[in-house]
């Protein structure tokens, strides 16, 4: 029960490091997202005489922005599903105190395997509640964000448990 406790401790500890930079990753990329839609169409609107002459560019670019409008939903996260990333980040944050909690009492000999197994498996049930929204909000784990997470996860727990 040791061993699955830690992993669990672990892997909860990832999934808040994770949530909290792939959220800051995809705030990022909406705030550049909706600064070019408006720059390009202030510059449409303000750069009209421009656009006098080349009535063909100003179509194109106009129609490209329409696009890209029709197609951020599916290209980049919605308000929505970045409420459901912070929801899923305040989960992960609350299920790793439950969970350092019960490794403490565990390692501290306050409570044996039994109850630990209890508690453990009374702890893990909540996850079930978040999976969904898990499911429908995080579509792909990019590499490089679950390799960052990775490494501060393994320094914050050589920093704070020695490991």
């Amino acid at each position: 029960m040791r061993n699955r406790i830690w992993a669990e401790l672990t892997q909860s500890k990832h999934n808040i490091e994770f949530t909290s930079t792939y959220s800051d990753r995809q705030r990022f990329v909406l705030r550049i997202f909706n600064m070019g839609i408006l720059a390009f169409s202030s510059a449409g609107i303000m750069g009209w005489k421009i656009w006098e002459n080349l009535p063909l560019i100003a179509c194109i670019v106009i129609a490209g922005i329409s696009l890209l409008r029709l197609l951020q939903p599916h290209l980049i996260m919605n308000e929505k599903q970045l409420k459901n990333l912070d929801d899923i980040h305040r989960f992960y944050a609350d299920y790793y105190n439950r969970i350092e909690k019960l490794w403490y009492d565990f390692e501290s000999g306050r409570i044996t395997e039994e109850q630990a197994t209890k508690v453990f498996f009374k702890i893990k049930k909540l996850e079930t509640d978040i999976n969904p929204i898990i499911a429908e909000t995080i579509r792909s784990k990019p590499k490089g964000i679950v390799k960052k997470c990775k490494k501060n996860t393994d320094e914050y727990f050589k920093l704070v448990f020695n490991t």
